[in-house]
């Protein structure tokens, strides 16, 4: 008796369309902190491929850090730059996205490279300080054409969210539908 060939079977399935596979795959996603609630957002992004990420943290990774992030490597990582640490880690979930750390602080960035800010489709903040957090929402708020920001606050099981982005612009569009 003549046996059948056994073919991979490819299944692909997402929570949304081509269209919004295609616009993940094309955004530029920065993510201020890499601290364990950020790497988890990161996480959800990477692996269904978003194009682009970079982490911008200034900060070495503290005993703390490296118990409660999956995205440290453990001890080893102590001392160590926490966007380098976790960037090395958030890579190895998909080989078709690319990710960055940067080392420097988001004071730097906002006096001496806005232009770089501007670069991304959209700005994660995970628990800035309240003056620098009104700074850099009060910068990317000026002018529509900059990205959407979006604000995490988390003190261990206890978060809040807030989303700021303007709501008629031809560069983002996020439309809001709220049901009957």
């Amino acid at each position: 008796m003549k046996q059948a060939s056994r073919q991979p079977l490819t299944v692909t399935a997402s929570l949304w369309a081509a269209s919004g596979q295609s616009a993940l795959e094309s955004a530029r996603v920065l993510v201020i902190s890499g601290s364990a609630t950020s790497t988890s957002v990161l996480k959800n992004l990477v692996l269904p491929g978003t194009g682009h990420f970079t982490i911008l943290d200034h900060q070495t990774v503290s005993r703390a850090d490296a118990g409660n992030n999956f995205f440290l490597d453990a001890l080893k990582s102590v001392d160590k730059n926490r966007a380098a640490q976790a960037v090395r880690l958030l890579l190895e979930l998909n080989d078709s996205v690319k990710g960055l750390a940067d080392t420097r602080t988001l004071d730097t960035v906002l006096d001496t490279d806005t232009a770089w800010l501007i670069s991304f489709s959209i700005v994660i903040a995970h628990n800035l300080d309240n003056a620098l957090l009104e700074r850099l929402s009060s910068f990317l708020w000026d002018d529509p054409s900059r990205p959407p920001l979006v604000v995490v606050r988390s003190a261990g099981f206890l978060a809040e969210f807030f989303i700021q982005f303007h709501e008629h612009t031809s560069k983002y569009a996020f439309p809001i539908v709220v049901p009957d």
